[in-house]
C-alpha cells in the first residue's frame, strides 16, 4: 500500500512539475487587456529593439501611443497595436520592428520577437497608468 500510495505522490509531482513549466502564448485579446493603460518595467537582452541589455520602462496609453524609456536612458516615441496574437509597436527612432508574441508562465511575462522567436524582455514589474510619468 505504501509503495502505491508513494507512485501516485510522485506522479502527482511531476505532472504538477510539468504543468507548471509549459509555457503559454497570450491572445491579442490578452495582450491588449494586460497592455493598455499600463507602465512595464522590463529587463531587457540584446535581442531587444534597441539592441542593449538592461532595464526599461514602456508605457502603452489606451489611445495606442507609446513611450520607451530605454535601457540607455533615452525615449523613444511610438504607436502600438494588436496583430493577431502579436504586439505590433512602430518606434519612430527604429522603425519596421517585428512585432512581438507574449508569453505567460505563471506570474512571468516574456515578450518574444514574432520572427527569431529570442527574447527581448521580461517584465519584472507592472503600473497603472503611466506611474514614471514618461513624457514626449
Amino acid at each position: 500500500m505504501r509503495i502505491v500510495a508513494r507512485a501516485i505522490f510522485v506522479a502527482t509531482g511531476v505532472v504538477g512539475l510539468i504543468g507548471s513549466a509549459l509555457a503559454a502564448d497570450m491572445t491579442g485579446v490578452e495582450i491588449k487587456a494586460f497592455l493598455s493603460g499600463k507602465t512595464m518595467y522590463l529587463e531587457t537582452t540584446a535581442a531587444s529593439s534597441t539592441g542593449k541589455a538592461g532595464q526599461g520602462v514602456i508605457y502603452w496609453a489606451d489611445d495606442g501611443t507609446a513611450l520607451y524609456k530605454t535601457p540607455m536612458g533615452t525615449m523613444w516615441h511610438g504607436k502600438w497595436e494588436i496583430k493577431g496574437n502579436t504586439a505590433c509597436t512602430d518606434w519612430k527612432e527604429k522603425p519596421n520592428n517585428p512585432c512581438v508574441r507574449w508569453d505567460k508562465t505563471g506570474d512571468t511575462y516574456t515578450i518574444l520577437d514574432s520572427l527569431s522567436g529570442q527574447t527581448r524582455a521580461k517584465v519584472v514589474k507592472t503600473a497603472p497608468g503611466n506611474a514614471e510619468k514618461l513624457a514626449p
